[in-house]
């Protein structure tokens, strides 16, 4: 994480209804191969249209663009990379995943000059080659990128003292007792309610035996956060809402190792431990496509890149007044648990 730093708000970007409206039908556009978008897909492109773009059509009325013709329209980077991760994510919503739906989102990233290397992880998870899948997460991921930022920085034999804490080798002392310390923080701060969220869920902390490693619990902060629970829907909504509120693109290959484990079984371990709570479907459930897109907007709508910053430096601050000072709104739909509420 960002260590030592002032957080920088910024300014939520906006897109004029027109292009709103492209970058929709780029969308379909790109994912209508074979008999065309699933029920899921349309379901998750209706929510997302509605919730972060302000859309209230019917995309089913919309007429697609192709490639080459969305290449014309879009000619902004980020918004052209944001556009194949978008395409790359309603592919991931396919069970299995058409070798001609991978096919087609590879020609539609070439088109428009965006090199996302989830492409290619999605390509292989449709191939049926899914070790090749997850070394490309693993080599791509923020997770993997902030690792190598503390090893530079001399952080080592830290980070080697919370996999052997996570891999129940040894605990780490000084590792658990500085995520300990977040239950004396003064009530209603952040982090007393990351230290309920541990309390609540049986989680043993990082730096004790099992204890997640520090790099990956720092989005624990993020669930409290956004305030979604850590089951499988709850997994997909905060990587969802953390996506959207990161520009460094590497935020969305968390997003996509996600949807590997909570919806399309493509992923079953992480860091060499099966995740127990992994299944397929979850977004075909009641109302999860609609949560979905709600984590979306509320990310998107985020002054703050969630995961990068420092959260132990904003620990003792409330958490209310972060959710205000950071843009992050309440969920829409409350009728799910939330992130302090027991499983």
């Amino acid at each position: 994480m960002t260590k030592g730093t002032k957080i920088e708000l910024r300014d939520r970007v906006r897109l004029p209804p027109d292009a709103a409206e492209i970058f929709v039908r780029a969308a379909i556009g790109a994912i209508s191969v074979g008999d065309g978008p699933t029920p899921l897909q349309w379901d998750v492109i209706q929510n997302v249209a509605a919730d972060v773009f302000g859309i209230a059509a019917d995309p089913r009325t919309m007429i697609p663009i192709d490639a080459a013709e969305t290449a014309t329209l879009v000619t902004d980077p980020g918004l052209r990379r944001r556009l194949v991760q978008s395409v790359v994510t309603l592919e991931l919503l396919s069970d299995p995943i058409p070798p001609a739906l991978a096919a087609n989102t590879r020609k539609f990233a070439r088109a428009l000059k965006v090199d996302e290397p989830m492409v290619t992880a999605a390509r292989h998870a449709a191939h049926g080659q899914m070790a090749l899948m997850y070394a490309d997460i693993q080599r791509n991921s923020f997770y993997a990128k902030e690792t190598a930022h503390e090893i530079l920085c001399g952080h080592l034999w830290r980070l080697l003292r919370s996999k052997f804490a996570y891999s129940d080798v040894v605990a780490s002392r000084a590792i658990e007792r500085k995520w300990s310390a977040l239950a004396d923080m003064p009530a209603g701060s952040l982090g007393r309610a990351t230290a309920e969220f541990y309390r609540v869920h049986h989680f043993p902390v990082p730096g004790a035996r099992r204890g997640i490693g520090e790099i990956g619990a720092h989005h624990d902060f993020v669930h409290v956060l956004a305030d979604y629970p850590p089951d499988p829907e709850g997994e997909i909504d905060v990587f969802a809402f953390i996506a959207a509120a990161m520009a460094d693109p590497k935020g969305f290959v968390q997003l996509v190792m996600t949807l590997g484990l909570f919806q399309n079984a493509t992923i079953t371990h992480v860091a060499g431990k099966k995740v127990v709570i992994a299944r397929e479907g979850t977004l075909g459930e009641p109302g999860a496509a609609d949560r979905f897109g709600d984590a979306l907007k509320r990310g998107t709508e985020c002054k703050v890149d969630a995961l990068g910053i420092d959260h132990f430096a904003i620990a003792a601050e409330p958490l209310d007044r972060l959710r205000d000072r950071f843009g992050i709104s309440p969920r829409v739909d409350t009728s799910r648990p939330g992130a302090l509420d027991p499983a």
